[in-house]
């Protein structure tokens, strides 16, 4: 009971209980990857940067203490009919590392390319929030989230 207590005075003291999906939408894709902490050389080491490598397509994305994320990887296209796809990320909170995760972001999408022809394009983009810089101690999750718009297969 205590644990609960805890977890929603957390949630309202950070002033983030905004609601946020955690299914992901029909035209969505996602592939989890749990949190590779990087500390600081600091005299008291504390995290400073998350790296997460999600495998499927060389994709890879990471986040640091002021909230700058980056997510990259390739994406193929079936089909000769065109299709756009935008590549993104959420984090999350998971116990232990990427099971149970409670998603603390909706996707945060920060590539949109047009693919045709059986193409597969190199995607790779970033973003600042620093909210998410604060809560960087508290994420043990990433999701590397891809949708697609048009002929999708």
């Amino acid at each position: 009971m205590n644990r609960i207590a805890a977890i929603l005075a957390l949630i309202l003291l950070s002033g983030t209980a905004a609601a946020v999906e955690q299914e992901l939408g029909t035209d969505e894709f996602g592939i989890s990857a749990p949190a590779q902490i990087t500390y600081s050389l600091d005299a008291r080491p504390k995290p400073e940067r998350l790296d997460f490598d999600f495998r499927a397509g060389d994709s890879r994305a990471w986040i640091n203490d002021a909230g700058d994320f980056q997510v990259g990887g390739w994406i193929k296209h079936t089909g000769l009919r065109c299709a756009t796809y935008r590549m993104g990320v959420r984090f999350g909170v998971g116990s232990p590392g990427c099971l149970n995760v409670e998603w603390i972001t909706d996707p945060l999408f920060v590539t949109s390319e047009l693919q045709c022809n059986d193409a597969r394009i190199e995607h790779s983009g970033g973003d600042t929030d620093v909210r998410l810089g604060k809560r960087l101690a508290t994420i043990t999750c990433g999701e590397r989230v891809v949708r697609c718009a048009g002929n999708c297969k």
